[in-house]
């Protein structure tokens, strides 16, 4: 017998001419109430007095899948991952813009959602799968092969409710992949189960990816996102930072995360002989600047005031990863600066210009000023700048190495007028398409 897919049952075709999903300027605005009303005397006395914060789980989110293409939707909790695919599983409705798909979609958000307690396992399996849009005969084709994927067989008789946390979502999982929908929504289902069961579930993953389906997949797992998918959506704040080659959104992601875990110390300065009043990171045009692109010289811009007479002092800053990982050190007494003669309450301004060869990430500068020979520290001032590289297209890890490539033996072919970098994330239905 041939299986059809839940697409097929449904009378759904898959238009190839067409992408496989497309949303355009989606907003999802919750409302956030600040209390609580405990009876209904007091909901109904309270109902014109509530008041709410409007808050957006999505905010203008656009991007368009390709039949084939294996895509990670990946952020911090809280940055709309889980809502995205919510919308494009039909379960919300987006209050601004327009989602849809093309093909029948099948999601794995919330699995064991429709489960009744009261009833078995094996009656669950044939709720599930009607539910899903299966006839019965579907589901008997595909019935030992839930069970045993699950590995519920001794239990099949007994009612779900009397089932592991474990074993229920097992379950759910097994009736989810074992149909064969176009377009396959993942959230956070790679860690169920022991771990057996999660390699059984990233296999049957890879298969469904291999056959050419559109897959979405969404976790906090990241070397499962670099196996499972070649495109990343990277999420901040229900606005799409990043989209792009998974590498560079994998490294991004652990980039905000790490800047997000690091200590954040207060602009302190310390006593000493002379303090810091002031620092700023500017750019080329000499404005200050929060994100620039690979490569862009900026100046550190630094104001000193005299506490007490010195001869002289040194300036210095140390760029730091958003982690704390230290990449770069310079002192003016490095380069044969010292600052001074200062008088007391004299000032100087201070400029210690660097190009920041580094990729997308989020980074920190540290100011220091020393005595002339580096050996007593007289200011401190973590944190003293903070600043982004954005993302752009030429290459994926921590640093700008601004590298070239060309063709030095046969034939070469311009693919575009904008850079790309390696390798291409060739959706894998055009992949088996040029095998055959």
């Amino acid at each position: 017998m041939v299986r059809r897919t839940i697409g097929q049952l449904a009378g759904v075709h898959v238009d190839p001419s067409m992408p496989a999903v497309v949303v355009e300027g989606v907003t999802e605005t919750f409302r956030l109430y600040h209390e609580r009303p405990g009876g209904l005397k007091e909901r109904l006395y309270r109902l014109r007095r509530s008041s709410y914060t409007d808050f957006n789980a999505l905010e203008d989110v656009s991007f368009t899948i390709d039949h084939g293409e294996s895509v990670a939707v990946i952020g911090h909790n809280g940055s709309g991952k889980s809502t995205l695919l919510k919308i494009l599983a039909r379960i919300l409705p987006p209050d601004e813009g327009t989602s849809w798909t093309n093909g029948r979609v099948a999601s794995l958000l919330e699995l064991g959602a429709g489960f009744h307690g009261d009833l078995t396992g094996r009656e669950n399996i044939y709720l599930n799968g009607a539910i899903l849009g299966l006839t019965k005969g579907e589901i008997d084709e595909r019935f030992d092969e839930i069970v045993d994927f699950a590995g519920i067989r001794p239990l099949l008789d007994t009612a779900v409710r009397t089932y592991s946390s474990g074993l229920y979502v097992r379950l759910g999982f097994a009736i989810a992949v074992m149909v064969d929908p176009d377009i396959l929504l993942v959230d956070e289902v790679l860690a169920v189960g022991d771990a057996e069961f999660q390699d059984r579930s990233l296999q049957r993953m890879k298969e469904f990816r291999d056959t050419g389906k559109t897959f979405v997949l969404v976790s906090h797992d990241l070397s499962a996102v670099r196996e499972m998918c070649d495109r990343s959506i990277v999420l901040d704040r229900g606005r799409v930072v990043f989209d792009g080659p998974v590498a560079e959104g994998v490294e991004l992601y652990r980039q905000r995360v790490a800047t997000q875990a690091a200590r954040r110390y207060p602009r302190r300065r310390a006593s000493g002989r002379v303090r810091v009043d002031e620092t700023s990171l500017l750019g080329p045009d000499g404005q200050p600047v929060e994100e620039i692109a690979p490569s862009t010289p900026v100046t550190l811009r630094v104001r000193l005031h005299a506490v007490e007479r010195v001869e002289a002092c040194s300036v210095g800053l140390t760029v730091t990863r958003g982690d704390g990982t230290h990449l770069y050190e310079l002192h003016t007494i490095w380069q044969g600066v010292g600052v001074g003669p200062l008088t007391p309450e004299q000032e100087a301004v201070v400029d210690l210009r660097f190009t920041a060869h580094l990729l997308a990430g989020h980074y920190g500068v540290t100011v220091t000023v020393t005595d002339e020979r580096g050996r007593e520290t007289w200011a401190v001032v973590p944190d003293a700048a903070r600043f982004a590289i954005a993302t752009v297209p030429g290459g994926a890890g921590l640093v700008n190495l601004a590298a070239s490539t060309s063709v030095s033996e046969g034939p070469a072919l311009r693919l575009g007028t904008e850079s790309v970098t390696g390798p291409i994330p060739v959706s894998r239905l055009e992949r088996r398409r040029r095998e055959r």
